[in-house]
This record gives C-alpha cells, sequence and structure tokens, in this order.
C-alpha cells in the first residue's frame, strides 16, 4: 500500500499502515492478536497473549529509571466496520483503503480504525525506539472494545505490573480525560406474529442520509435516529391509511447511532394510490422539519411487487407504540454543569427475526443510580408492549479521582511542550479505564489522544499533525516519570 510513507512521524504511520492490512472487528481479533504478538517476540520483548486474545507486551526500563514504577500504554485492537451504502469493501478480508486528504488520513467509504489503531501504532513505534527515556513499560493491546469492553473485562486482575496507565483512545488534543460513563445493553424482544392476505403490494420505507456517529461522543449533538425517524413515519402513516407491516430492519452496531433504517409494508392495490398520496405528505413534512440538523436525510419509498405474508396488525401496533416509547438521545444532565451529558440512550438496532423483533438499546450513565432509572423506562416500556428483555454488556464508570499525581504531571508537561494550558473533562463515552479501575484500584489513570473526527462512521478522520504532537506529548511524559 506505502499510501502513508513520508508522514511524520514515520514509524508511528508505518505501523498504522500496517494494522490497517489486517481486518479486525469487533469478534474477530485473531489476525491483529497474532500480528502484535509476533511484534513483541520480534524485539525480543516479553509478550504475553491470553485466553481473551488481549496482548501484554513489556519492555523494561531505560537507564536511570529502574526505579520509577511502570507504565502501561493502553489500547483496543478492534474497530467498528461501518461502510457507505454501495460499498463492496469486505471487513472479514479487505485491508482498510486508505487516502490522505490534506491534513487527515480517512477511508475509502469505510470507517478508519483510527479509534483505536493509533494507539496501538504509537505502542509498537514506543517499543521499538532503544533510544528513549522512560519507566519500565507495558503496551496493553485488549479486544472487543467496541462490542463490550469483553477484552478488557476479562483481564487478569493480577497480570498488570504498571502503576500509572496511559488510555490513548480519547478523541481530541489538548484534552486530558479523567472519568468516563457506564453503560450497558438492554435487549428487547417483542413476538412477531404473521397472516397470509392476499392482493397485496409491497413497498419499502427507507430512512437514510443521516450523520450518524458515536452514541457517547455525538449524542449530545441532537444528530437524529433514523429508527425514531421511521416510527414517526409508520405511526403517523397508520392514524391515516391502511397498510400491513411486513418488516423493519436497521443498524447493527450498539454504539452507533443508526444512520439508516427500512421498513417493508403491504398495501391493498384499490388503495396505493392514497398511501403514496400520504406518505409523500409525511415525507415532506419530516424533512423539511429536521433539515437544519440533518441536510442530507431522505426517506424513500419503492414498490417491491406482491407481498402474501405480512405481521399482524396487533404486532405492527405493538412495534411501533414500543419503539416510540424507548428514549433516545440525552436523557439527564449534570446539574452542576448543564452542558455535561449525565446519562443517554441510544436506540441502536431493530431487527425482525422469524417469531420476534430484536430491539437493542445501549444506555450511559455517570451516575450508576440515574443507569438504572434508564434501565426502568426501557424495561417498563417492554412489560407494557408484551415484551421480554434482558440486561448485557455491562461496563463499570471511572470515576474522577480527586488526588492523581500522574494528572498533575501530565497537565504539567503539556504545558511544557505546547505552551498550552490542557483542559480537563469527564465524557460521557464508556472507556476500558472504568474496568482497569475497578480490577486495579491503585493504578492511577488518564486518557488522552489526537485530534478525530466522525468516528464510528464512513467519514471517520484522523489529522496527521495531531497524531505527530500527541507523539511527542506521549514520549516526554514517558520522560517525566523518573
Amino acid at each position: 500500500m506505502d499510501k502513508l510513507k513520508g508522514l511524520k512521524p514515520d514509524r508511528v504511520f508505518y505501523y498504522f499502515e500496517e494494522i490497517s492490512k489486517i481486518p479486525r472487528c469487533s469478534y474477530e481479533e485473531r489476525k491483529i492478536s497474532n500480528y502484535l504478538k509476533s511484534m513483541g517476540e520480534k524485539l525480543g520483548l516479553e509478550t504475553i497473549q491470553d485466553e481473551m486474545m488481549n496482548i501484554i507486551i513489556r519492555k523494561p526500563a531505560s537507564k536511570g529509571y529502574e526505579n520509577s514504577s511502570g507504565v502501561i500504554i493502553q489500547g483496543h485492537m478492534d474497530m467498528v466496520c461501518e461502510k457507505e451504502e454501495g460499498s463492496t469493501h469486505n471487513f472479514q478480508k479487505d485491508p482498510i483503503d486508505l487516502i490522505v486528504e490534506g491534513d487527515f488520513i480517512k477511508a475509502d467509504k469505510t470507517t478508519l480504525g483510527a479509534d483505536n489503531g493509533i494507539a496501538l501504532a504509537m505502542g509498537l513505534a514506543i517499543l521499538e525506539d532503544e533510544s528513549l527515556e522512560h519507566p519500565s513499560l507495558e503496551l496493553l493491546v485488549t479486544t472487543a472494545e467496541e462490542i463490550g469492553m469483553d477484552g478488557a473485562l476479562g483481564l487478569s486482575d493480577s497480570v498488570l505490573r504498571g502503576k500509572r496507565l496511559f488510555n490513548v483512545d480519547s478523541e481530541e488534543e489538548g484534552i486530558l480525560t479523567t472519568g468516563s460513563a457506564g453503560g450497558e445493553l438492554v435487549d428487547v424482544r417483542l413476538p412477531a406474529k404473521h397472516e397470509d392476505v392476499d392482493n397485496l403490494v409491497e413497498f419499502s420505507i427507507e430512512v437514510r442520509g443521516l450523520l450518524g456517529g458515536h452514541s457517547g461522543m455525538e449524542i449530545d449533538k441532537g444528530r437524529l435516529n433514523a429508527h425514531k425517524i421511521l416510527t414517526k413515519v409508520l405511526r403517523q402513516l397508520k392514524d391515516e391509511v391502511n397498510y400491513y407491516l411486513v418488516s423493519f430492519k436497521g443498524g447493527n452496531k450498539d454504539n452507533s447511532i443508526p444512520r439508516t433504517s427500512i421498513a417493508h409494508v403491504a398495501v391493498k392495490e384499490d388503495e396505493i394510490k392514497e398511501f403514496k398520496e400520504r406518505l409523500e405528505k409525511l415525507k415532506e413534512e419530516i424533512i423539511q422539519e429536521n433539515k437544519e440538523e440533518e441536510k442530507d436525510i431522505c426517506i424513500e419509498e419503492k414498490e417491491k411487487g406482491k407481498v402474501s405474508e405480512v405481521l399482524s396488525k396487533s404486532t405492527r401496533d405493538n412495534l411501533l407504540e414500543l419503539l416510540n416509547d424507548i428514549p433516545t438521545g440525552v436523557y439527564t444532565r449534570l446539574k452542576e454543569d448543564n452542558s455535561i451529558v449525565e446519562s443517554s440512550s441510544n436506540l441502536a438496532i431493530v431487527n425482525l427475526d422469524k417469531e420476534k423483533f430484536v430491539i437493542q438499546t445501549s444506555t450511559r450513565s455517570s451516575n450508576p443510580d440515574v443507569l438504572l432509572d434508564l434501565r426502568k423506562e426501557i424495561t417498563d416500556a417492554a412489560k407494557n408492549h408484551n415484551a421480554e428483555y434482558n440486561i448485557s454488556n455491562e461496563y463499570p464508570e471511572w470515576e474522577f479521582r480527586e488526588k492523581s499525581e500522574l494528572r498533575d504531571t501530565a497537565i504539567r508537561v503539556y504545558k511544557e511542550v505546547t505552551g498550552k494550558e490542557m483542559e480537563t473533562t469527564v465524557i460521557h463515552a464508556g472507556l476500558e479505564s472504568g474496568v482497569f479501575a475497578k480490577k486495579y484500584p491503585d493504578i492511577d489513570i488518564i486518557s488522552f489522544g489526537p485530534n478525530m473526527k466522525d468516528v464510528h462512521t464512513p467519514e471517520e478522520k484522523l489529522s496527521i499533525s495531531s497524531a505527530a504532537r500527541t507523539f511527542e506529548y506521549l514520549k516526554a511524559l514517558l520522560k517525566a516519570l523518573k
């Protein structure tokens, strides 16, 4: 490929390109895990690959740092695999097709994987550089972070030796993250009853063109949820024209705000004209209502031919009312600072699986009690519509630490390196730092990273200059921890 040849720091971007050649969707990390293992062994360093496919590579302290507390540089090896409509990219075998545009690296019609491939690239570049000054190091790379932090949750609570951890999984340069939300996945299953009806014509109704984005980092930006828009269309439509629902589907990642959603409906032949007229009016109304927030929003209807099997009217109504009742977007904000999201919900995935609809909602909160309130609202909605539910993929919040020597040093070094003050924040997205803080309460943790945009979407971009500055800061911070 050599698309990044000539970019500085050269070894960071060399490794980023090598990593980009290896398919690494969540739960499909064996190849990237084996690559990292081989790199650690090639460098002659102690390398551990655990049963979760997590990787730990240890590098001894440089001269003069032998008595300093060890440092863990941490990132995750999996990536969110999203692509544009019409893309032929196969995430199971194709390398990410990298594109350089000015100061940014992006991918051709797919997610880039800078979240969190840049951490791996920086970590490997640090490990191979014998000229650096640093305490003993552990590069910790986890699996399945994007799905539910499975790798971090499955990590032994006695394997790490370092007492200071850098989570290089933040997305805004100059901001030091010192806390994050916890969360869980609420899985609702609604029974689906079918019936046979004659003389029906099938139509698809698709919502697409939405911005989407990370369900933690972008949830406060007012981005529309495709499932909610489609639900609104179908609920209003059923009050005015007669139609049957055939299917409803959309979303494939619980931590991505869904950009597309599609339903198939069935209409009697002699009622098609009325159906199309009312749908057209509804489409125009909804697009006009939301065009300022989502300038590319599109609601498209297509005729698909004859159909005989449909969902019962009671199933249709139950589904639409359930989807309407499930909260999505910002749920609460901090009382102390209304600009900070405290809790949120993302109606992420809707799918018809033979006898049932599967509806997955990702919830987050920095307050465990509020998270329980949010869970109750969703599960109450499930009960009200005769659906079952299950709670999974729970991960803990990372609580702000009142006293942190590492945080103080990180802020001081940033000022020395850049001449600028470093901001600190507690973010609404979930970070593996919360898991490590629970497993290793004595470890001092911070999180930082370079500028990235539109992660978890095919518009994802990584700033080249910001990655270079962040790498220099990382090296300076390691040197300062003597």
